[in-house]
């Protein structure tokens, strides 16, 4: 074993996407929390992860990352939520971690044929369904969500349907004359009115980018668990920091107290616990004399960013600068704490 390095069962065992959007994506978020992937060669299906010691990444199909996770040869994973929904059951040892990385967004949808113009909503699927039966036959659906699809049409009233197994082009079953129907998954619906269908109703099911967890492996392993506090830590400081913005900003003041309470006078624009200030030293004053100049460092949203520069531009500040923050760490990581109740 080399110097430094973790006992191999202590490794973590990390797999995201092999290819497509959901691999771009992976490292973009992994590289925007400060860990980058590295491979030695593009056609292996292993890599290290810089920035997270201990940690080998492994490169999988999204479908397989579920399997794999659940089974306990992969501690975590990155896959898609709808996959998660699809493959789950009632397996207790696949555990949903994240539901929302923030990418990798798409819908599970119906799409029948744009000739059918008397069909709009599920309560008409419910209605030609039993159309049908009553000429001896089902309602037949062609998709790749099989467990999904059937227990979302039963809590519709969906009841009389056949669902055709479909791991090809699914847009084109209809046409095809295999499915009268699809349910299949959408970013866009652009595949979907090529095809000459429609979408109706809403989503069957919303999915993103999930990070998914292996109960076999990581439950009283305290080292693999160490790791992995490490990486929720930086993943849920760096998708909370997307939404706050730093704000400096200079204004002249008779003290630091009378300074402050300008600035907290709106407590909702007076940054996460409160405004920090520091005296300037002025460079147009000689030796410190003249009118105290201060500096004042606001954390706010978003959607708060106009109306604090605003704030402090009504108080006299000048050179209000801006920087998006990069990561906001709070004292515990939500994800983590509800991971190892999970566990518990």
């Amino acid at each position: 074993m080399q110097p430094g390095r973790a006992p191999l069962n202590t490794m973590l065992r990390f797999a995201i996407p092999s290819k497509g959007s959901g691999y771009d994506a992976s490292l973009a978020l992994l590289e925007s929390c400060g860990l980058r992937v590295v491979r030695a060669n593009p056609r292996q299906y292993t890599a290290l992860l810089r920035g997270l010691p201990d940690t080998e990444v492994l490169l999988h199909r999204p479908a397989d990352i579920v399997e794999k996770v659940a089974e306990g040869s992969i501690d975590i994973g990155i896959t898609g939520y709808d996959l998660v929904a699809e493959q789950r059951g009632d397996d207790e040892n696949l555990l949903t971690v994240f539901d929302d990385l923030g990418f990798w967004r798409v819908e599970l949808v119906f799409a029948v044929p744009q000739g059918w113009v008397d069909v709009s909503g599920w309560q008409d699927l419910a209605d030609l369904a039993v159309e049908l039966r009553g000429r001896g036959r089902r309602l037949r659906i062609a998709t790749k969500y099989p467990e999904t699809v059937r227990r979302f049409c039963y809590r519709q009233g969906i009841n009389y349907f056949e669902l055709v197994d479909s791991q090809g082009a699914t847009e084109a079953a209809p046409s095809l004359g295999y499915a009268d129907i699809i349910a299949d998954i959408t970013e866009t619906g652009t595949a979907i009115r090529d095809n000459r269908l429609k979408i109706v109703g809403g989503p069957i099911l919303r999915s993103q980018g999930a990070l998914v967890g292996s109960r076999r492996t990581l439950r009283g392993d305290e080292g693999k668990l160490a790791l992995v506090r490490q990486l929720l830590d930086l993943l849920e400081a760096r998708r909370r920091g997307r939404l706050f913005y730093s704000l400096t900003a200079n204004l002249m003041g008779e003290s630091l107290e009378a300074v402050g309470r300008q600035v907290t006078a709106r407590v909702q624009l007076a940054g996460l616990q409160g405004p920090t200030i520091a005296p300037v030293w002025s460079k147009f004053a000689a030796d410190g004399a003249g009118p105290q100049w201060y500096a004042v460092n606001v954390v706010v949203p978003q959607d708060e960013l106009l109306p604090a520069v605003e704030h402090l531009r009504s108080i006299g500040a000048v050179s209000v600068s801006t920087l998006q923050v990069q990561h906001v760490f709070r004292a515990e990581s939500e994800a983590f704490t509800r991971l190892r109740a999970a566990l518990e």
